[in-house]
């Protein structure tokens, strides 16, 4: 009976195990910006060999209901040299909430080709943290008038063992309104609100991490309040804030489906009130609905981070997006940007460096010769260093980046080549070619 039932149970669970296998060489020091960037923190600027290997679980509820599970080991050299869990996680979803337990990668947006995936805070620059998630997903709130809304609420607990202050926690909720009154129509409108909070100072010891402490950070109050001192480090409020206002219009036209992306950021009330615009991500999100073009998707992103309330500085004087005063550390995770990757930390991988910018970003995927799926990627920076930055830029660079699937038989196998062009010097610049190699099992 026992080996029935397990054969009966088997048959529901839908499962998937791949292997992947990428070596990079390069002419610097370091790899080619889009080498590393946005690669899931598997691969670090020093990285010349990555592998990891992950497996998936599903089980499917006759109601539609199904349970999720995943675990992934991951080993890269470069400024580290050790083997970790690349995910690891738990989850129930149905068509009103997804909820996980444990770290997970994101979901990738826009066709893998913007320079930053949903939303400038965070991006797949980084490994996932380990937390607990919850989204409710959208919910008819007037079904005449075309109002539908989501939201999300988790909590994430940092497991590093580099950085400043040691075992800091993240918050972090969303909520957003979705229109569709109008045909062929559809306009999401939201906030996200991120907080570092609590953890152990090397200065300061235990840093407030109690019930009272958790609804000042959940309710934002500390920042309009200005109250939540530690040791006089902080004077925006208890914890690091982060966030933005995000805005998109989805609409098509022929067989195109055309999305415009609007994105702030903030840190403080401030810029909150907006009084930092006009720093934000611009861009527009174009893909052909007919499949194996030469272009399937394209994008154009324009970020922007000079203004930094600079006519509205609080009393710590100008925004100083990523960084802050008692979280030395940064807007970080495993020394690696957490958010838009274009704000780079310094030489020594600690503080942000440069956050006052100007980018230009330009993604396009597609299939070559109706046979290899490719991505590109090319962008345009210019760093005017942090805390608002020189009047000129310190160095202009331009980064591009192809990904393309050669081989897709009995292996998958992916070409990349990389480049980066400085201003500054041309020993500066650089070159690299990677190759990454791929087997699913089931």
């Amino acid at each position: 009976m026992l080996l029935v039932i397990s054969a009966a149970f088997s048959q529901e669970i839908e499962y998937s195990v791949s292997a992947n296998a990428q070596g990079l060489v390069y002419s610097g020091e370091e790899s080619p910006f889009w080498m590393h960037s946005n690669q899931r923190g598997r691969i670090d600027e020093a990285t010349n060999y990555s592998s990891w290997i992950t497996g998936t679980g599903i089980y499917d509820f006759w109601y539609g209901g199904k349970i999720t599970a995943g675990m992934g080991v991951l080993y890269h050299d470069g400024y580290t040299n050790e083997a970790k869990l690349d995910e690891f996680y738990v989850g129930y979803e149905d068509d009103r909430i997804e909820v996980y337990a444990g770290s997970k990668q994101r979901e990738e947006y826009f066709s893998g080709i913007s320079a930053t995936n949903e939303n400038m805070l965070w991006s797949l620059n980084s490994r996932p943290v380990p937390g607990l998630s919850l989204k409710v997903k959208p919910l008819t709130l007037s079904e005449r008038a075309g109002i539908r809304v989501k939201a999300s609420w988790e909590e994430f607990f940092s497991d590093e063992h580099e950085r400043y202050i040691q075992n800091i926690r993240i918050h972090h909720k969303s909520l957003h309104f979705i229109y569709s009154g109008l045909r062929n129509v559809e306009l999401v409108a939201g906030v996200h609100h991120y907080v570092q909070w609590g953890g152990k100072s090397p200065e300061y010891g235990e840093l407030p991490a109690g019930f009272e402490d958790y609804l000042r950070v959940i309710t934002g109050g500390s920042i309009i309040g200005g109250d939540g001192l530690v040791g006089e480090q902080e004077v925006n409020g208890l914890g690091n804030h982060l966030g933005g206002y995000e805005v998109q219009l989805n609409t098509s036209l022929s067989h195109y489906d055309i999305s415009l992306v609007y994105n702030t950021l903030f840190e403080d009330f401030s810029g909150i009130k907006l009084r930092n615009t006009p720093d934000g991500r611009y861009g527009i999100y174009i893909k052909d609905q007919q499949i194996e073009k030469w272009v399937q998707a394209f994008m154009y992103e324009f970020y922007f981070t000079r203004n930094q309330s600079k006519n509205y500085p609080t009393t710590d004087g100008k925004d100083n997006y990523f960084n802050n005063h008692l979280y030395r550390s940064g807007w970080t995770y495993e020394n690696r940007i957490i958010g838009l990757p274009f704000m780079m930390l310094d030489e020594d991988r600690f503080r942000v460096a440069h956050n006052n910018i100007v980018a230009h970003h330009i993604g396009i995927s597609g299939t070559a010769f109706y046979q290899y799926p490719y991505k590109f990627l090319a962008s345009y920076r210019g760093n005017y260093g942090a805390k608002a930055g020189t009047s000129k830029p310190l160095e202009r660079i331009i980064s591009t980046y192809l990904d393309m699937n050669l081989w897709q038989e009995f292996i998958n196998v992916n070409l990349q080549i990389g480049a980066d062009l400085h201003s500054t010097s041309t020993e500066s610049s650089n070159v690299g070619i990677g190759l990454r190699l791929e087997k699913s099992f089931f």
